[in-house]
């Protein structure tokens, strides 16, 4: 059985502070260097709620299929990937139309689907019981293939000619030919490693248990560096010319600077932080509670917005989003719907 993001927070919660010792992840000196900078910084610290934090009305609210997770954009459309772990219905894709905010089609996947990414011409899915991917034809939609991939496949990097599909419970990230719709090889990477981005030319891996971000050459097909990050690694992304990783159980964001592979800046947000969005100059992170929508000013590496999405509480699943025609979507897993929210300004 595959583990779905943080359903098994309780076990994770409770390693937690022993991993804590072990961890070295965050700036030890308590101080965060930029990179290209010729000195230190400080580290961002204090409140991840600032006075004016208030709550985003939503343009729009749109039901689709059980427990919504998984989420991405492309092709003039917003995809959500209804996981249906708990309900036991039909996992599927629901295809939103952003001009009208309503579902426009709906496509069966593979058995606990979790994560979802654009490329190649098509949208991927990883079902996480099935150990498969999908992929879909935003043309027809239409699943047009389904390939056999490493055991529990969750997150997704796309570049270097090849699909990156992570594999949590194998501790591998697989490499599939999109020309072929096949896996054509494995890189062993962390313990229990969760997502994935390409960027700087590279396909870099959070290891949750790890407390590590694994950092792969797409042309060699192996592992570079190894960074040593906080316990709970998420989601990553690039931004303002370092890689983001979010550690959920840690309550912290990182800046890891792709030309030395070290960690440069740790802030803390107090509450769980799990997404991760580059837009309009600013970092923008979700928490799983509530959730919060955060802002990080990369100049300082601190918190300076914090504003309630909606009510839903706190999820025990990783709680993502994407931005698509100017705004933010995000998947609420109890609620089964997806709330639509401007940027803050």
């Amino acid at each position: 059985m595959a583990v779905w993001g943080r359903f098994a927070r309780g076990l994770a919660v409770a390693t937690t502070a022993a991993a804590v010792a072990a961890c070295g992840g965050g700036s030890s000196d308590g101080t965060a260097r930029t990179p290209g900078a010729s000195g230190p910084v400080p580290s961002a610290t204090g409140s991840a709620t600032p006075s004016g934090s208030s709550t985003l009305p939503a343009i729009a609210s749109v039901a689709v299929g059980g427990e919504p997770i998984g989420i991405t954009e492309g092709f003039g459309s917003v995809w959500v990937v209804n996981s249906e772990f708990q309900s036991g219905g039909q996992p599927a894709v629901s295809r939103i139309d952003p001009a009208t905010n309503t579902v426009i089609a709906t496509i069966p996947v593979g058995e606990v689907p979790l994560e979802t990414a654009a490329g190649f011409g098509s949208i991927w899915v990883s079902n996480s019981e099935s150990d498969t991917i999908s992929r879909i034809d935003p043309g027809t939609d239409e699943v047009v293939a389904t390939i056999d991939v490493c055991d529990a496949p969750e997150g997704f990097a796309i570049g270097g000619g090849s699909v990156w599909v992570v594999c949590e419970n194998s501790g591998r990230v697989g490499i599939i030919d999109a020309a072929n719709d096949r896996m054509v090889g494995t890189v062993r990477v962390g313990d229990e490693p969760r997502f994935a981005a390409f960027a700087f030319g590279s396909v870099w891996v959070s290891n949750y248990a790890g407390s590590s971000v694994s950092r792969i050459d797409p042309a060699k097909a192996k592992v570079i560096a190894t960074v040593t990050v906080d316990f709970g690694g998420q989601v990553l992304a690039a931004f303002d010319g370092t890689i983001w990783v979010s550690s959920t159980d840690f309550n912290t964001v990182q800046r890891i600077d792709p030309v030395t592979d070290e960690v440069v800046a740790t802030i803390d947000t107090e509450v769980h932080p799990d997404g991760l969005l580059g837009v309009n100059g600013a970092m923008w992170v979700a928490t799983d509670l509530g959730p919060l929508l955060m802002r990080i000013d990369p100049a300082s590496n601190e918190v300076t917005v914090s504003a309630e999405v909606a009510e839903q509480g706190t999820i025990n699943a990783n709680q993502l989003f994407v931005f698509a025609d100017g705004d933010l979507w995000f998947p609420l897993l109890d609620s089964a719907e997806v709330v639509r929210v401007a940027v803050p300004s």
